[in-house]
Parts: C-alpha cells; structure tokens; sequence
C-alpha cells in the first residue's frame, strides 16, 4: 500500500511516487530553465502558495488540493500559474510557515486584474474543537475529521481581485497567501468562503526576510536520495514529486546522529538515503539550491513516517495524522489519514536539531514517551506497519521534528520571545508560559532579522516542541518565524 491520498488518480499516484513525473508546468512556462537574459520583454514569475493561520479555529492538518491558478490581465486573458495535482501535498497547517512552490510562468508585462483559484475536493482534514461543547459531532479537547458536510470543504472556486504589474525582463516572483483568517467563520458551525475579502491575495516577491539569496526560501524539504553527480542531489518523498538540489559553494552539513566520517560532507550522501535539506529558490530559473543538509539516516534508507499527534499516549499507544515518509518497502498509510502507534518501550527518543546552534540531540524536553504531547510533529523510524487497519507497531526511533504555531507576540526579550493567543490546538502549551527561544540561525520571514520583531504582531513559529511541563527553558526552539 502506498502513501498516496485516495482521491488522486492513477496517472497523479505515479507522479508521487519515489520514481514520479515531473511537474507539468503551465502553458508558456518552461520546466527549470528559461530564465534569464531579456525574457523578450516578459517576466518569468515563480509561483509559491502561503497561508494565515485562522483565528477562529485550530487545523492540525489541512490538505487541500489546489486543482489550478489562473491569473487574468485587464483584456480578460487567462493564464496558468500552477497546481499542485500530482506535485505536491499542499497542508495549509505547513504553509504557514513554509511556503509550497507551484512552479512558473511567462507573464507579459501587462496588468493583471484577477485570480481564478480553483479547489479540489474530496480532502481530509482535521480541526481541533477547542469550544466548550461538542461541534460538528467533536467532544471538546479532541481532533476530529472535518464533516464533508460543512459548506465549502471540497470542490471550490473564486474569483479574485488583485492589482498587479510585473516589469518587462525580469525575472521574479509572487505568493499567493490563503488567509483562513478570513475565510473560515462560526457559520453553521464551520464554513469556508475563499471569495471573502482578503481570504486570497497576491504578494510580489522578494519580501523582507533573512534570506540573503534567491526569491523565496525552500524549508526542510525531507525525502530520500533518489540521484546525485558531483554537485547535485535528487529527492523525493511521498508528498512532493522529485527535486534536484544544486549545493551552494557554502552549504552546511549536519550530522547530529553520526552517520559520517567527519567532518559530514558532500561525498557522504548516497542512493536510497533519507535527508532533510534547507535552502533557497533562484529567481532567474526557478531551480533549486541547497544552502544546508542534515543526514537522518545512513544508506539504505528505512522507513521513517512523519505526522503530527492528534491524540496523546495513553497505555503506550498515540495517533498522528501522517504527513510525510520515506518507505522503500512500500508499505505505509494513506497520507492524511491517522496512524496508531504502539511503542515497545525499547524504542530511543532524539531531537532534530537542523543546526541550530547549542540544541543537543537529547535535550530535556523529549526524552521518553512521558514527552508526547499533543501538537508535535514525530518522525517514526522502522517498526511494523500493518496497512489494513493503519497501525505502526515497535518503531526503533522517535525523533522530534518541526510543528507549526501560530501565536501572537507577547514580549520580546534576546533571544526568547514570550507568547500569547496561542493556537488552542497546543494546549499544553497554553498552560504554561509559552516562550520562543530563537537562534542565531533563526530564520526570519517578513522581516530582516530577530530586531525586526514587534509586540502585538502575529506570527508563525516553525519550532522543535518540547514537553511544556519537562522543565524545559523554553518549549518552543525557532528554526523559522513568519510575521502576518
């Protein structure tokens, strides 16, 4: 059994796999190259997908197809920038802090009045009823699957007003931003209506960040080596097609579990090996550079499924909605959906540290299974994995990977940061002092840098969670932060 999402058809499943297609790009687009020179008088344009998180409820995971773009000039030509059918599972939970990036386009020098965006349906997603009575047949305190039934959840369109100019020659960029803020209310219980003012917009890119090249940034993109030369490194994993990585002349690599003969280089990559790389998109073609690799696993990869948990330990078992893996064997669950997890008790427990400075691999925090806590992103390594009913039994390894929080910024000492309006979803967060602790390899996006912050701003932390109750100085360990 694969990990693809049951909605997709055949020819899109084997887009995903560990041997996928590439990216189909759109009509007058090229696929990588193209950029450059004078464009003919066009702007070569990379497309990327955002969101804002909601502020009325929580999304621990939001999967949402986006079945196409269209931008549409002031004659009322259209023209394709992109979906993510059998490119990329777009989670609007990552998105926050993470941007998705559909591809590119050659856009003539014109104004463009308007957004076609259409949605996808048939996509599962989970909301947390942080409410003080059941809502859409959810117990208070639990995460649920959102009911098919609530209006706007699946198969969609919009059409939005924007204003926008790209300048002849150039080569550049835009997000589009789905701002759930906007366009998830209370009616009924739960509506989404992307045709509320503001639920979509277009931002020109670059934007004020941290990011010191390229349009816009490539964030811990894991999967497992599927090729590499002497400069470049291909992965893929079971959420996004393949991407081939070009090493920036100063790329960093870590390895915080040994897997290399130090110091961790290049030449230790290899086929079949899982790895999670950080870096930056080029705006003159749209490729790929690496600017840091972190090795997880030596080669031959084993199977590692990521999720984050909906549901804490109770008798050595757990749930997490699976959002991404690499299973050379094959087996697995459908992404989206929920995996139990029963543990040993032999199992070890390590933390990802990509880098950031100090942060050890074994800090206190995430040091047994007594650490599982609600809202975290695990990544589990081996085991078995039973796919008639989607449980994980005995993995080897528990390795603490990055969640997404959405909050509002309290106070601002160096290098913490203190909380508040918390996303619910993270309750045991809420009960104690929610505190950021930055680095200084924090990235920053909407502003340059940690002094860029100001209180009262909303924000998106991509963050280690550690146990709030361990002991821990501060739960939450930035390796991102992105300003709404």
């Amino acid at each position: 059994m694969k990990f693809y999402k049951a909605f997709l058809i055949p020819t899109l499943l084997a887009c995903l796999s560990l041997s996928s297609c590439y990216h189909q790009f759109p009509s007058g687009s090229g696929a990588g190259g193209g950029g450059g020179g004078n464009n003919n008088g066009n702007a070569f344009v990379n497309v990327f997908v955002t969101s804002t998180p909601s502020s009325t409820f929580s999304f621990p995971s939001l999967n949402w197809q986006i079945d196409n773009i269209s931008i549409i000039d002031s004659k009322g030509n259209s023209i394709s920038l992109g979906s993510t059918a059998g490119v990329v599972f777009n989670d609007f939970a990552r998105v926050q802090t993470d941007s998705t990036y559909l591809g590119h386009a050659i856009l003539a020098a014109t104004n463009y009045t308007s957004l076609k965006v259409s949605l996808g349906g048939g996509l599962p997603g989970y909301f947390y009823n942080n409410t003080n009575a059941t809502l859409l047949g959810c117990a208070v305190g639990t995460v649920c699957l959102i009911p098919i039934t609530v209006s706007g959840f699946g198969s969609a369109s919009a059409i939005i007003p924007i204003t926008y100019t790209p300048t002849e020659n150039t080569n550049t960029g835009i997000r589009i931003n789905f701002d759930l803020s906007k366009a998830v209310t209370n009616a009924g219980g739960m509506t989404f209506d992307f045709t509320q003012n503001g639920a979509i917009t277009l931002t020109p890119l670059p934007v004020a960040s941290s990011q010191s090249a390229g349009i816009d940034f490539v964030d811990n993109f894991t999967g497992s080596v599927f090729a590499n030369d002497a400069t470049t490194v291909t992965i893929s994993s079971l959420v996004s097609e393949k991407r081939t990585f070009t090493m920036a002349a100063n790329a960093v690599f870590d390895d915080p579990f040994g897997i290399c003969p130090p110091p961790a280089s290049f030449s230790c990559i290899a086929l079949n090996q899982n790895l999670s790389i950080d870096g930056f998109i080029k705006a003159a073609d749209g490729s790929f550079v690496a600017t840091e690799v972190e090795f997880l696993d030596p080669a031959p990869a084993t199977n590692e499924l990521e999720g984050v948990i909906i549901k804490p330990v109770t008798n050595s078992t757990f749930q997490i909605v699976l959002s991404n893996g690499m299973t050379p064997t094959g087996q697995g669950e459908l992404v989206s959906t929920p995996v139990n997890v029963t543990l040993s008790g032999l199992e070890t427990y390590a933390v990802d540290p990509k880098g950031l400075v100090g942060v050890s691999t074994t800090p206190v925090g995430f040091l047994s299974a007594a650490d599982l806590v609600l809202g975290q992103t695990v990544m589990l390594k081996g085991g078995t994995i039973n796919s008639s009913n989607g449980n994980l039994t005995n993995p080897t390894r528990v390795l603490l990977r990055y969640s997404s929080v959405a909050a509002t910024i309290q106070s601002i000492g160096n290098p913490a940061i203190t909380l508040s309006g918390v996303d619910p979803f993270f309750a045991n967060l809420l009960n104690n002092t929610g505190q950021v602790q930055t680095f200084p390899n924090t990235a920053y996006d909407g502003v340059t840098a940690f002094g860029g912050l100001t209180t009262n701003t909303k924000i998106s932390v991509r963050a280690l969670y550690l146990n709030p109750t361990s002991g821990a100085p501060q739960a939450l360990l930035a390796a991102k932060i992105r300003t709404h």
